[in-house]
């Protein structure tokens, strides 16, 4: 026995050795992440997200903390910190909506300092590093008739605040920039000479008054415990006598108080006195600022004239500092804005300096001194107003195997099976010659890496063309978000802007047709923009600035011979122009309405084509909400959307019956909001054809407030509403049903003109446990899946709400006054975007792929944070935007109506 046990004892200890060698194997791999996970429901699923901070107000560069960045405070009230390498957002903090949130102060050293509000004003003290929030406290100013002029700025540690009064003097008060503490009383400097015109270069108050011809220049330093008035007179400054003497202050963080005078000439502030720089303006639009650098102050400006220039001359002397001294007419800066500057020496005495520049489009880039653009932000796309999804074209192979196939060669085609041979065996000699060309020219034939902009099989891939609220617009990769094309219109209003797909890429030859149709910055007449949305490029009527102002468009139902929809445009004379002027004789029944949100009162025409021309004939007009006197306003609307499905005309009951639905196409929800002299305020939601101006189904609620959130698809309708009397959310919701027999005729043309009775209408009101912000409904290829409603909420989730939850008729009898109201249930896993929130919300735009239950959300956000969404979902949403020419569902005739929202 103990023999045996000897002779195992060796071999035991050997293997603990080798277990604990595996051991510290295990370890070692435990530390290397060889795996990412995704939620188990996500897979498969495309999902990215871009976040914006919105146009730069104000900037500075972080040089204290280790990490370089910049500190920026944007026009949306939003305080970020971005990455200086990359421009990526670092830390980010989405402030209040409205004034409450206006940042009006923004001071970088050890620490970030921001002023916002608007009486009462928050001053708000956060760490650079991190952006966590260090101290707090308020401020509310007395005497609120100056509010709006208030200057704010940070000097040895004191918050000094300003408040001109025009023609009598200037109130100055410091507070402790860390506790809030008075230091002592407000001071009021005596100034009857400020005036509206003045501007501030802290601490200098300075402004030009007097009579024409003898105006005199004059600044106060409004901190200093001496008054000491600087006076000169106008003309020592400016070459013309009768100049009105426009002041702006310079730009980007100036490091010496200063201005432009009539944008010509550079005065600066120094030991109490004015001083004309050598260097003038270069050009009238230039941004100038004054930095500084290791040979001293510098002006620094830059301007875009045919392109984009800068230049840097030194203070002292004026001497040209060629090392920042560059011209690019390949750039496309327009009217760049100088918002920070920071210059240094490297290791080997060379100048170099980091420019923020923002442009009029809203974009920001970084500059390095030699012109190089180190990154750029496309901040535009924090305000999308207006999306359209474009299908993509087939491959050339696709393309050619088509042609084969097309409808206007079928008949010759099929005349003859050898024809139909030889043509395929042509089309097949093509690519084997294609294919011998490109051996010869030994090119290797490698497998692209990158997605080719032609349709997949499933329909998944597609361009999404965005239109902001700068007028830039943009063409992006609905796949991975990237930009394809961009194209900036100046002079583009957008407001209210709308986006038709005149012609889709399924016609090749033929390419994609997109227009954009908008108002004129400066005139308010129709502009018309039409461009290929796959490669950006304008075509057609390019871009058309109209005579006169728009009330409506609508597109044509028909296409004529190069598939090709016209535009159909109602001025405000009530003339109408169609773009082409060839598709004229191919107008035929049709309708537009024309809604005016102020008064709420609606307006029909007919479209009628006389043999010569295209003219239109008022039909209707419906005052809603109490007639032209009541003060009630149009908040939201909805209609189907344009080339929706219905899968089903009816819905079987639990006894075998059919309850058919009441599809028409001209429906339209009108949601008013106005006075009441009982309960303060009323919503009334209308369902309106808007082919005859008959009011199909009406709802009332008293003491409530409107959102502008309509859905409408197939036969029901939902919008959203505040509720004073319980203080919450409601969402209410009515369906229409033709009833058990259809009235209208089963396979017959709808027509609006000819309805003979009512619909059945079911209503109901639900209880939304949260804020919501964006609304749309889902569809799907074939409406084959169950409808929804997608709802983006403040929290920052969007969240699927099955209609199941929503119906009205599981809720009482038809034409029942509404019970109490049921809450919603909004489960967590109902969310889509998971943990990827999208803060403020303003739009969900969708639109259906090849596949039956699959659909591509994009949710966009408005001002102060937006994040892009792209992704597929199994209940499908579509378009929650009223189409302009809507089509009928598939088992019934075209329509007869089309008008926009």
């Amino acid at each position: 026995m103990g023999v045996l046990s000897n002779s195992i004892k060796p071999n035991f200890l050997g293997l603990l050795k080798c277990l604990n060698s595996i051991n510290w194997f295990i370890v070692f791999f435990s530390l290397i992440n060889l795996s990412v996970c995704i939620y188990e429901d996500q897979i498969g699923k495309f999902d990215w997200r871009q976040t914006y901070v919105g146009r730069i107000k104000f900037s500075q560069f972080d040089t204290v903390s280790t990490a370089k960045k910049i500190i920026v405070a944007t026009e949306e009230n939003v305080l970020a910190a971005l990455h200086l390498k990359t421009g990526q957002v670092v830390w980010r903090h989405v402030f209040e909506s409205a004034s409450t949130g206006n940042i009006q102060l923004l001071h970088v050293t050890e620490k970030v300092v921001t002023v916002s509000g608007s009486n009462p004003y928050l001053v708000r003290g956060w760490d650079s590093a991190t952006g966590v929030l260090l101290w707090e406290w308020s401020l509310t100013l007395q005497n609120e008739d100056h509010v709006d002029f208030s200057e704010w700025w940070v000097q040895n540690n004191m918050l000094v605040h300003m408040v001109p009064v025009f023609g009598s003097h200037i109130e100055v008060t410091m507070y402790n920039l860390f506790t809030g503490q008075n230091k002592g009383s407000s001071a009021k400097l005596p100034a009857p000479w400020c005036n509206d015109g003045c501007i501030l270069s802290a601490p200098y108050y300075t402004c030009v008054s007097g009579e024409p011809g003898s105006k005199l220049l004059l600044s106060l330093d409004v901190t200093s415990d001496a008054v000491l008035l600087i006076s000169k007179p106008l003309s020592d400054y400016t070459a013309l006598t009768m100049s009105d003497g426009s002041l702006s202050p310079l730009d980007g963080n100036s490091v010496i108080p200063g201005f432009t005078v009539d944008d010509r000439k550079i005065v600066v502030i120094k030991n109490n006195q004015f001083e004309l720089l050598k260097t003038g303006v270069a050009d009238p639009s230039a941004s100038v600022t004054v930095i500084d650098s290791a040979s001293g102050p510098l002006v620094l400006q830059a301007w875009s004239d045919n392109g984009f220039s800068v230049s840097a001359h030194v203070v002292s002397s004026g001497a040209e500092v060629k090392e920042l001294r560059w011209s690019s007419r390949a750039a496309r800066v327009p009217e760049p804005e100088l918002s920070a500057a920071l210059c240094s020496r490297s290791a080997r005495e060379l100048l170099a300096c980091r420019i923020l520049v923002t442009a009029a489009d809203d974009s920001s880039h970084l500059l390095q001194q030699d012109g190089r653009v180190l990154w750029s932000r496309e901040e535009a796309l924090a305000n999308v107003v207006a999306v359209e999804f474009v299908e993509l074209p087939v491959s050339d192979l696709d393309a050619a195997i088509e042609s084969e196939f097309d409808q206007k060669e079928a008949a010759k085609m099929y005349s003859s099976i050898w024809a139909a041979f030889s043509r395929r065996l042509h089309t097949q000699f093509q690519q084997l010659q294609t294919l011998i060309q490109t051996i010869q020219k030994g090119e290797v034939l490698q497998e692209d890496t990158t997605s080719p902009l032609v349709r997949d099989y499933f329909g998944l891939h597609k361009i999404i063309v965005l239109v902001t609220d700068v007028g830039k617009i943009f063409g992006m990769d609905n796949l991975s978000g990237a930009l394809l094309w961009q194209y900036y219109e100046p002079n583009l209003d957008s407001e209210g802007a709308v986006l038709f797909t005149r012609r889709s890429a399924r016609h090749p030859p033929h390419d994609a047709y997109l227009t954009i149709v908008g108002k004129h910055e400066e005139t308010g007449n129709g502009l018309i923009i039409s461009l290929n949305p796959i490669t950006g490029a304008l075509i057609g009527e390019r871009l058309l600035h109209l005579d006169t102002q728009l009330l409506q468009v609508a597109l044509l139902h028909k296409h004529d011979n190069e598939k090709l929809h016209a535009l159909i445009l109602l001025d405000k004379d009530e003339n109408v122009q169609i773009l082409p002027g060839s598709a004229a004789p191919l107008v035929e029944n049709m309708f537009i309405y024309v809604a005016e949100r102020n008064t709420a009162t609606v307006q029909g025409y007919a479209i009628i084509y006389d043999g010569k021309s295209v003219v239109a004939q008022k039909t209707w007009v419906t005052h809603l909400g109490g007639g032209p006197g009541a003060g009630h306003r149009i908040v939201s609307t909805a209609r189907r959307g344009r080339g929706e499905r219905v899968h089903s005309p009816g819905r079987v009951l639990p006894d075998r019956s059919v309850l058919y639905k009441y599809i028409n196409p001209n429906l339209v929800l009108f949601v008013t909001e106005g006075p009441d002299a009982l309960h303060k305020d009323v919503v009334v939601a209308t369902c309106l054809d808007a082919a005859s101006g008959a009011v199909v189904a009406a709802q009332a609620h008293r003491r409530a407030r409107a959102l502008p959130l309509a859905v409408h698809t197939e036969h029901y309708v939902a919008y959203l509403y505040y509720n004073d009397k319980h203080r919450r959310t409601e969402i209410a919701t009515m369906e229409l049903y033709e009833g058990k027999q259809r009235w209208l005729g089963a396979g017959a043309a709808f027509s609006s003109l000819e309805a003979w009775r009512a619909p059945s209408v079911w209503r109901h009101a639900y209880v939304l446990p949260a804020s919501p912000s964006a609304a749309a409904t889902t569809t799907t290829e074939r409406s084959l899946t169950d409808k929804h409603v997608l709802l983006a909420l403040t929290s920052g989730a969007v969240v699927e709400v099955p209609w199941l939850y929503l119906e009205a008729r599981r809720w009482g009898a038809e034409g029942e006054a509404p019970s109490a109201a049921p809450d919603v249930p909004l489960p967590h896993d109902a969310a889509l975007n998971y943990n990827r929130t999208v803060a403020r919300a303003r739009r969900i735009h969708t639109a259906p792929s090849g596949l039956e239950s699959t659909s591509l959300v994009l949710v966009t956000g408005l001002g102060n944070c937006t994040t892009l969404h792209n992704y597929t979902t199994t209940t499908a949403p579509w378009p929650a935007r009223a189409a302009y020419t809507p089509r009928p569902p598939a088992w019934s005739p075209p329509a007869s109506c089309s008008s926009p929202d």
